[in-house]
């Protein structure tokens, strides 16, 4: 006899993980399947969460409504799973040159960007309301947990496995009454949402070691973090197109940046899903009545993550439109 869930979630990225939080706090039956892809986006992302995006600086949009309950998220995950993934961290900017600084001196008359500048000076800017998620443990405690409750199954969805019956999708052995893709770039793979113009961005990542101590983010136009002990993460890359471009250029500006020599330990690899207007995709399919998707979370998806996913519980559950922004009608009317 086929188990009946609530929810189908396919994918186990940083979105499906999320999205299967939310569902499990607000006490709904739910599967999460995934393929257990080695270059997912989520094997290379840093995790870093701040307002602040893209190299010119930019607030990230909406960002006093995505930051508002982005911490207070995580840390009921934490509860749950008994480990500790989140840091806050302040994020040191070094200035190029004297535009730089004039440029943050610019911004400051924005009342959003003085809400976030903890302090300014001739060298550097220092923001606050950031700091980093360990994606890596985040992602393997998520499935550990939701494995040991039988939540949790490796599947590669294919075409041949899914039945679309009475405006309604069904995978073989398995059933719900909503299914939810967090496929990232895997859904170009599947013929479902084809009037989303997904883009692949491919991001590198790199291990290194130092003795030495930072206690904040270090941001020039690459990011530094001190995880533990001499452990220091350095990335990521944003590179359009699925192409591996390494990470030596990477590792000689993070030598540079901090004046010492780190030493390479490993690299990692992925690709990410983004959106033409580099907005996240949430919604319904415009059809099949029951298929939902969460997907273009590009470099954000750790900050974009818990607010997509509440938007869809929402719409789902409680008929609450989705923001225009990121809901899917922008491509399909």
């Amino acid at each position: 006899m086929v188990k009946k869930y609530d929810y189908i979630i396919i994918g186990q990225g940083i979105a499906g993980s999320t999205l299967a939080w939310n569902l499990y706090f607000e006490n709904k039956t739910f599967l999460i399947l995934d393929s257990e892809n080695n270059n997912s986006a989520s094997k290379a992302a840093l995790g870093i969460y701040n307002p602040i995006t893209g190299r010119r600086k930019a607030l990230t949009w909406n960002f006093h409504k995505v930051f508002k309950g982005l911490e207070k998220f995580y840390r009921r995950v934490e509860k749950n799973i008994g480990v500790k993934i989140l840091f806050k961290k302040d994020i040191h900017r070094p200035f190029k040159n004297n535009s730089d600084w004039n440029d943050w001196n610019i911004r400051l008359s924005n009342q959003n960007f003085q809400k976030i500048v903890k302090s300014i000076d001739d060298k550097k800017v220092i923001t606050k309301m950031s700091g980093y998620v360990n994606v890596k443990k985040y992602l393997t405690q998520t499935r550990k947990y939701f494995k040991s409750k039988n939540r949790y199954y490796k599947y590669k969805l294919i075409d041949k496995n899914i039945v679309i019956k009475n405006n309604e999708i069904r995978l073989n052995g398995y059933y719900a009454k909503h299914i939810v893709m967090c496929m990232g770039i895997d859904q170009k793979k599947i013929n479902f949402f084809n009037k989303i113009d997904i883009k692949e961005v491919s991001g590198n990542s790199i291990l290194t070691e130092l003795d030495y101590t930072l206690n904040y983010i270090i941001n020039k136009k690459i990011s530094i973090i001190n995880t533990s002990k001499n452990k220091f993460y350095i990335g990521s890359t944003y590179n359009n197109g699925s192409e591996d471009v390494g990470y030596i250029k990477m590792l000689d500006e993070a030598r540079n940046i901090l004046n010492k020599h780190l030493i390479f330990k490993k690299s990692f690899f992925g690709i990410r899903s983004t959106t033409k207007d580099r907005r996240p995709i949430v919604g319904k399919h415009s059809r099949i009545k029951n298929l939902y998707i969460i997907n273009g979370l590009g470099s954000k998806g750790i900050s974009q993550a818990p607010y997509c996913s509440d938007k869809l519980f929402n719409y789902i559950e409680n008929n609450k439109e989705i923001n225009k922004e990121i809901n899917i009608k922008r491509f399909i009317t």
